[in-house]
């Protein structure tokens, strides 16, 4: 038996949606992972098969080959394609998973779609929507990630990583805010490396200034391991931050809504989410609170939910 398992692009939705994956290796699937990022990361999933999103041009071709597609639904041409293909009977079994679903605007349900209840952890809900399908009883956050023996976990307890970064400036605190809490945190006897993509990194030198540590990442699979190694990670809402989830690494998230937070919050390992107070404007005409909420966080707020959180000794 085949399966196809399509993710969205960032590199957090292929992690989540790796849950789908294990799933269906437990239960004797040969599965096919598509996300761009992911194959990176091969080590890490020594049981899986991951390619690249963009390697599905000829989608007919390729997807008629299995016997289950899983699509992640982000509204993509690519997500609009599979969906037409399916319609047409051109594809054998596809189950779309909806973070959101509009009837006038998406196509309409079969039994096998799921939408996703936003007030539960996307981790939740992609392990509720599998067992569901496959008709499972258990219930698992495993996504089958391994860790390579070459990495110890926590081997620098006092080391605490920033990610300073996101997708989009939407979801990005303030810059200067983050290294006001770099330097706190060291103040305060912790060790504190930045970590950027490498596209990322000529910016973060120039902002860091030799002031703390920015390690170069050729791929996620260094990331994964640094991560790994360290005690603690802060940053945006942003893959990066449920790959420490991932890893069992403790994390702390700064982010502009409470409720969207709720459905993409990290889920595996312990997480505090800094938000802005619901007391700051949020109304049509003087959306405060949604587009200016980077002013709304301090860097002592941050530095006291980290201390709060006792996950590393103080």
């Amino acid at each position: 038996m085949k399966a196809a398992v399509i993710c969205s692009q960032g590199m957090g939705d292929g992690l989540l949606m790796m849950i789908a994956s294990q799933y269906l290796f437990s239960k004797g699937y040969m599965v096919t992972t598509y996300q761009d990022s992911l194959p990176q990361l091969n080590t890490w999933f020594p049981n899986h098969h991951l390619k690249k999103r963009s390697s599905l041009k000829e989608l007919e071709k390729q997807l008629s080959a299995y016997e289950i597609i899983i699509l992640q639904n982000d509204n993509s041409s690519l997500s609009n394609a599979i969906i037409d293909l399916y319609k047409l009977g051109k594809l054998y079994k596809l189950s779309v998973f909806y973070s959101s679903y509009e009837e006038r605007k998406h196509a309409r349900l079969t039994s096998l779609d799921r939408v996703f209840d936003r007030s539960r952890s996307m981790v939740d809900n992609i392990v509720g929507a599998i067992a569901s399908i496959l008709q499972c009883p258990e219930v698992s956050k495993n996504n089958g990630l391994v860790i390579p023996c070459e990495f110890k976990q926590n081997r620098y307890p006092k080391r605490v990583l920033i990610h300073p970064t996101s997708t989009t400036p939407l979801r990005t605190w303030s810059a200067h805010k983050f290294i006001k809490v770099a330097q706190n945190l060291v103040q305060k006897g912790y060790e504190v490396a930045f970590c950027v993509s490498p596209s990322e990194r000529p910016e973060w030198c120039l902002l860091v200034k030799d002031r703390f540590p920015l390690p170069f990442f050729p791929s996620l699979h260094e990331l994964a391991g640094f991560i790994y190694e360290s005690a603690f990670l802060i940053g945006n809402e942003s893959g990066t931050v449920h790959l420490a989830s991932n890893l069992q690494i403790p994390t702390l998230v700064i982010a502009s809504c409470q409720k969207q937070m709720a459905l993409w919050r990290p889920s595996w390992f312990s997480t505090k989410v800094i938000t802005p107070y619901r007391f700051i404007p949020n109304f049509k005409g003087f959306r405060l609170r949604q587009e200016r909420w980077q002013l709304y966080i301090s860097p002592k707020q941050v530095i006291r939910a980290f201390i709060k959180t006792n996950f590393i000794n103080k």
